[in-house]
């Protein structure tokens, strides 16, 4: 008997509450930028020197202008509903955001201290990866090489630079696709069991082949004369 998997935990539709979620945490950022962007921006200086280390984790919530926070708003809003959705209130927003701090915090200790960083393209990329990675594990409904292919492509499609810019701190988001990845290996090994009994399976129907059927009619109409 084979058995076919006909739903994992990706199969459900995000609810209003994660749409909800997501809306709200970009408004945020919204707010923060237009009340008082300076006041929550993160340099080496500030951060190292000065003490001032919860910087790190506010200024992933700033942007230097409309235009910079305009660029993430699709992708931000997107994978912020998709990991709280499927994930939980602990992967998006606490999880994502303290991670973004942390990244920051690396980055900063490599930069010159009178560099500052903004923008919230670090925490972007480590929700894509941790995505990504989950789908790769969790999609049996599909191969693994087309599960990697998929997520390979868009990977690339989306978060690969076409061009480098001076301004743009690379390093953020190489450190946040590659935690993005190591923490979701973490969670799926963890919770690997609960994700799993999402699943559903189901007898695979029998395939008749008509043609074989046909020829083993005739030999028994065959025996029928003699």
């Amino acid at each position: 008997m084979q058995m076919q998997l006909t739903k994992t935990l990706l199969s459900s539709k995000p609810g209003p509450q994660s749409v909800l979620m997501g809306l709200s945490c970009y408004l945020l950022m919204v707010i923060l930028f237009i009340w008082d962007n300076a006041n929550f921006t993160a340099s080496g200086h500030q951060v190292f020197e000065l003490g001032e280390y919860w910087r790190a984790f506010t200024t992933p919530l700033m942007h230097g202008d409309f235009s910079h926070l305009g660029s993430n708003t699709i992708f931000f809003t997107a994978f912020s509903i998709l990991l709280n959705h499927y994930f939980g209130f602990w992967v998006f927003p606490v999880m994502s955001f303290v991670i973004g701090g942390a990244i920051n915090l690396i980055a900063l200790k490599v930069y010159d201290p009178q560099i500052t960083l903004v923008g919230v393209s670090g925490v972007i990329y480590f929700m894509a990866a941790f995505w990504m990675t989950m789908f790769v594990s969790i999609e049996r409904k599909m191969s693994l090489y087309r599960r990697l292919m998929i997520a390979t492509g868009v990977s690339l499609i989306l978060f690969f630079p076409e061009v480098f810019q001076k301004n743009v701190s690379y390093l953020a988001h190489g450190l946040g696709f590659g935690f993005g990845i190591l923490f979701a290996g973490l969670y799926f090994f963890i919770f690997k069991k609960q994700i799993r009994s999402h699943e559903i399976w189901i007898e695979k129907p029998q395939i008749n082949n008509g043609l074989e059927e046909y020829f083993d009619q005739l030999e028994l109409c065959g025996e029928d004369l003699h």
